[in-house]
């Protein structure tokens, strides 16, 4: 029999799968085998495996590909910032930089001038991907970008060059340093967005190392000052430099998991990479949200699946909570800040934190290209509104940044990171420093901040002298203009 025809007619084509394994046409699926199969699920179409198999790479060949030099390569171009190690010819030691390219001005740049339609005036929001190595970062930002209605409007599209799937590669890292890529769905709004994927945690040297070796060349390079005298290496950057960052700048963060049973682990990695973050920015005002996305674990549960959002963030506290008061890690953070739930425990370092449910491809009735699918498209609709409404947040504290301040705030903070400095980023100060006060408000709590800072009691009434003398001639003025 034609493996494209209906199983069971063996007439009309087989255009939908089911959870079996086999393909109907519409009718003899509807009408013949779910009545007599209660238990059998719509698979998914040719229209959502050809989607799903484009995601994965394999319609490039990509997934499969022998050599992937040239994936790699091209995938080069969308390297935004990362650790470079060099040794200069005759000497022995090896000097680190931290080397930021132009792939985000470039972006920045590019979504002004998008279209006719396409706002002056922008404000970047940034979601991070961050988590084990393996996890499925790279494919999972491949389907936010494929899924998207808007991504034909691009040609080439840049996205991630997915894991392998089998072979010696299938054990290593994929992604190096941190790549960055465009949301077709916002580019060219008010609010683009753009999507960081990151190197995996406690990995190998990524598989994209062997390949990518122009970027650093043509970067932004800063001395990275190492102030206890150990080198830094590879994973030293992964733990410590690129989480300062994203956590500094990224609306949203997504930790990407498959191991359901290691919850706890993951609470802590997420907590202690978070506190990078935390301990080192002052004045941040809105924290990110936290999206963990429990990404083709090996189990189902078709609840995780239903229209209660909150089932699976219910069931990780549920599942952890016990872990504040039996393991050391977690007593002690909860007893630095008297915290008595986790849930209290991740709000230090979240403005919101929310569970997503991707099901394993081809495990059990779940694992069709359909229900992957639409669980990617409700992941972008959470994601876009929790960056809605960390912006938000952000406009409310005066640390919302268009496209001209972001790229300057970026640049203080790539220079601050490598400085090895003890001191927090401020975003505070940060933003006096690319600021022009445009009211009389703006202007007085400039000034007003400038002056009682480090001393308010002693300082105060000279600087209401000057307030006061600044408002009585400013008034005089205006009174001698109007006569």
């Amino acid at each position: 029999m034609d493996d494209d025809l209906c199983a069971k007619c063996e007439e009309k084509p087989g255009d939908v799968r089911c959870s079996c394994g086999e393909r109907f046409c519409e009718y003899c699926f509807s009408k013949k085998h779910l009545p007599r199969n209660q238990t059998h699920k719509r698979g998914g179409s040719k229209k959502t495996e050809t989607k799903w198999n484009r995601i994965k790479g394999v319609v490039s060949n990509i997934a499969s590909s022998f050599s992937p030099a040239s994936h790699f390569q091209r995938d080069e171009t969308t390297k935004w910032f990362g650790l470079h190690v060099s040794s200069p010819p005759g000497r022995k030691d090896r000097i680190a930089t931290l080397v930021e390219t132009t792939r985000f001005s470039n972006l920045l740049e590019e979504s002004l001038h998008f279209d006719k339609r396409s706002p002056r005036r922008q404000y970047p929001s940034i979601c991070s991907f961050v988590g084990d190595t393996g996890a499925g970062k790279s494919t999972l930002i491949r389907s936010l970008i494929f899924d998207s209605e808007q991504a034909l409007d691009f040609d080439p599209l840049d996205a991630p060059v997915p894991g392998a799937q089998t072979g010696s590669s299938a054990i290593r890292s994929t992604t190096g340093e941190v790549n960055l890529y465009l949301d077709p769905t916002t580019f060219g709004t008010v609010a683009p967005m753009f999507y960081a994927d990151c190197e995996g945690l406690l990995g190998t040297e990524p598989l994209a190392a062997e390949h990518q070796t122009e970027w650093a060349r043509y970067g932004q390079r800063y001395l990275i000052e190492s102030k206890d005298g150990k080198p830094v290496d590879r994973r030293t950057a992964v733990k410590t430099i690129y989480p300062r960052f994203l956590y500094i700048f990224s609306d949203v963060i997504c930790y990407v998991t498959r191991n359901h049973r290691a919850w706890a682990e993951s609470a802590l990695r997420l907590l202690n990479w978070s506190k990078v973050g935390v301990q080192n920015t002052i004045n941040q005002h809105a924290l990110p949200a936290l999206i963990i996305v429990l990404n083709g674990p090996s189990l189902e549960n078709e609840e995780w699946l239903g229209d209660d959002h909150e089932v699976v963030t219910d069931a990780f506290f549920q599942a952890i909570e016990k872990e504040i008061s039996e393991t050391t890690e977690f007593r002690e953070l909860a007893q630095k800040h008297g915290d008595k739930t986790m849930r209290q425990l991740f709000s230090r370092s979240f403005s919101s934190v929310y569970v997503h449910y991707i099901p394993l491809e081809g495990y059990g009735p779940l694992g069709t290209s359909l229900e992957i699918i639409n669980q990617t498209n409700r992941l972008a609709k959470r994601v876009r509104r929790d960056a809605e409404r960390v912006q938000a947040q952000r406009a409310e504290s005066w640390t919302r940044f268009d496209t001209t301040q972001m790229s300057q705030v970026v640049h203080y903070a790539f220079a601050h990171l490598a400085s090895g400095s003890s001191e927090p980023f401020d975003f505070g100060q940060c933003r006096r420093q690319i600021s022009v006060p445009d009211t009389t408000e703006g202007h007085f709590s400039e000034f007003l901040g400038m002056s009682l800072k480090n001393g308010m009691e002693a300082r105060f009434d000279d600087t209401a002298a000057v307030i006061a003398t600044s408002l009585l001639r400013n008034s005089l003025s205006a009174n001698k203009d109007g006569t």
